[in-house]
């Protein structure tokens, strides 16, 4: 089975947007979930600007200081020196996407009964790969990610984003995100309760500040969406992690770094009403995020989170 590539700049001026669809999806399907990714897409860089302007207010408050910091530095051509070395080395050293085994085996194409999990609600439907549609999208404001894994036909997901001191690190943030989607169509009404669940699912993560000011941030999680005719109606994202340090004169080297290896993730809750005679799309993906500031230093920070979305599903 082939996928129609879908590669688009043009559709939203806030990232880069890859999309594909499995053969046969209509045109009606295609513009319903290319609508969907967009609006996805515009949110999430809505909120990861807003959240970097806060975060910028903070550094504009210590800059006095580092700019003192600074000044003398540069006056002491030793130190200046020290600095610049500094921020060329690698001050982290970074994991690396493995490869990953399904945790639960499943049919390829079949669609996935939920009767196992002991949950069966009347009208229930589940998926498992390959899904209808895959997504993946940087923020355009920003950088991309290191590196994309991402196969609909196996639901493998990963993201990598760096910024900083480390190998292959960014010069600044980066605000990624990888997924899969699926058309909803019913012929009544009815609340229904979307659930998907990365089996195995993983995730790392490294930061370290070093010097003055510097600062390393790095989140990751699991997001859930859903669409009526191409227009946002409910979702929810579980933060898996969020880690920051800082550097200062009291402590001039400070990193922190966490993990979980191959385990079940599970996507938050969510419910939506699901009306007769219209399009849905629900969506599930990953993402990751990562930035840093040098200060009078260097920081250094590694984002990776992959797993394999073995079943997507819809209760009601």
């Amino acid at each position: 089975m082939t996928d129609t590539a879908e590669r688009s700049r043009a559709k939203t001026s806030s990232a880069e947007l890859q999309l594909s669809f499995r053969d046969g999806v209509t045109s009606a399907d295609r513009q319903i979930a290319e609508q969907s990714v967009a609006a996805m897409v515009e949110r999430s860089a809505g909120a990861v600007a807003q959240r970097r302007s806060t975060e910028a207010e903070i550094v504009e408050a210590t800059r006095s200081i580092s700019g003192s910091i600074a000044k003398a530095i540069g006056e002491d051509l030793h130190a200046d020196d020290a600095i610049a070395g500094l921020r060329t080395k690698q001050i982290v050293q970074p994991d690396v996407i493995d490869a990953m085994g399904h945790g639960v085996p499943v049919a390829a194409g079949m669609p996935y009964s939920p009767e196992d999990l002991g949950t069966v609600r009347a009208g229930s439907v589940g998926f498992v790969p390959p899904y209808d549609f895959q997504w993946a999208w940087h923020d355009s404001a920003g950088h991309p990610p290191k590196s994309i894994l991402q196969n609909r036909s196996s639901g493998t997901l990963g993201l990598d984003a760096r910024s900083g001191a480390l190998p292959g690190g960014a010069s600044g943030f980066v605000n990624a995100h990888a997924g899969f989607g699926v058309f909803l169509r019913s012929d009544t009404t009815g609340q229904r309760f979307p659930h998907a669940v990365l089996n195995p699912g993983r995730f790392t993560f490294q930061l370290r500040a070093v010097g003055v000011g510097a600062n390393a941030t790095s989140e990751g999680g699991f997001e859930l969406t859903v669409f009526e005719d191409g227009k946002f109606l409910t979702g929810a994202s579980r933060k898996l992690w969020r880690s920051r340090v800082g550097s200062s004169l009291f402590n001039p080297d400070e990193s922190s770094s966490g993990g979980q290896e191959n385990h079940p993730i599970t996507g938050p809750e969510l419910e939506f009403t699901l009306r007769r005679d219209h399009g849905y799309t629900f969506n599930a993906g990953i993402w990751v995020f990562s930035d840093r500031s040098t200060g009078v230093g260097a920081g250094a920070v590694q984002s990776l989170l992959q797993g394999i979305l073995t079943r997507m599903w819809v209760f009601g």
